[in-house]
């Protein structure tokens, strides 16, 4: 559990503290960052912020969806925004609230998005000013997609120089795959976030600034294209994939199309053996001196004749 307070009193002057008594009522501007929160202080954001405890849970643990809650004035007031800080692209819950010119970021652990933004801010490259904190923190966490975007992109536009006959490339399938579950995991974070935004800019929360309306525009520009940036990546895996199966298929009726041939050479050749293998005691060629010249000439015979036409018909 962990508090971390950030407040700018009359002086202008941000101050931290870790103790929420000592937050003057009168701050121009309060950032409360609660991480893990304990009962004490569910009950003191439900009494001062009035958030539900579905609202608080769903904040630290990850149990929903993103989404925006909105109050009696239809402005935005909760955002629950998903935010990405493992390899595996495991999601994790940020909770927004925003009040007046208080915000409220709850979060399970640290988070280096909220941790980025709260050093702009005190080190002035923020203005103090909840919204456009809010839309500091939904920037960064775009950017953390778009890191994970990038790489995905890269390794599939990476894949225009390999060769399907190279044996070193026997594995080229499997990276396919791994890719295309890496886009799956991605897009089931990234598409719940687009509809978040489309939320926010239907409800035209950050339109009356031009300054934030614009910052808004941008992250939802950014989201938008690595959405686009993902569909396109799937595309191109389904058409690789798509490739290397009908490269196999045509390497596989080659090979049945060689083996037909074979077959088709080698069935008659079969009947005459078969013929003359029943070991019949009255067959009169078996006392003929020239059967076995002959019977070795008709095969030749045979043989080449269906080969020239399998050749005339360009079999192969």
């Amino acid at each position: 559990m962990t508090v971390r307070c950030i407040y700018e009193g009359k002086t202008h002057q941000l101050q931290s503290t870790e103790q929420i008594h000592e937050v003057p009522k009168d701050s121009e501007f309060i950032w409360y960052d609660v991480i893990a929160p304990t009962n004490e202080e569910k009950e003191f954001l439900k009494q001062t912020f009035k958030l539900s405890t579905k609202e608080i849970e769903s904040s630290v643990y990850t149990l929903s969806q993103p989404d925006i809650s909105r109050n009696s004035h239809r402005e935005a007031r909760h955002i629950i925004a998903h935010t990405l800080v493992d390899k595996d692209f495991t999601a994790r819950a940020l909770g927004i609230t925003i009040a007046g010119n208080t915000i409220v970021t709850l979060h399970h652990s640290e988070l280096a998005s909220v941790s980025d933004v709260k050093q702009q801010l005190l080190d002035h490259q923020l203005k103090p000013d909840a919204e456009l904190v809010t839309l500091a923190l939904l920037e960064n966490i775009v950017d953390t997609y778009f890191v994970h975007v990038e790489k995905i992109e890269e390794r599939v536009f990476s894949f225009e120089t390999y060769n399907m006959e190279s044996a070193r490339n026997k594995k080229l399938m499997q990276q396919v795959f791994d890719i295309r579950a890496e886009i799956i995991k991605l897009k089931r974070i990234l598409l719940p976030m687009e509809q978040l935004v489309d939320t926010i800019k239907a409800f035209g929360t950050f339109d009356k600034d031009s300054q934030k309306s614009q910052l808004f525009y941008d992250i939802y520009n950014q989201l938008r294209h690595e959405t686009e940036t993902l569909a396109s990546c799937e595309d191109l895996t389904d058409e690789i994939k798509d490739n290397d199966q009908s490269y196999h298929t045509t390497r596989i009726s080659k090979v049945m199309n060689v083996l037909t041939i074979i077959s088709s050479i080698f069935f008659p050749l079969s009947f005459l053996c078969g013929w003359y293998g029943m070991g019949f005691k009255f067959m009169p060629e078996y006392d003929w001196k020239y059967s076995y010249p002959v019977f070795i000439v008709l095969a030749i015979v045979i043989t080449v004749a269906l080969v020239m036409l399998f050749k005339k018909k360009k079999w192969f």
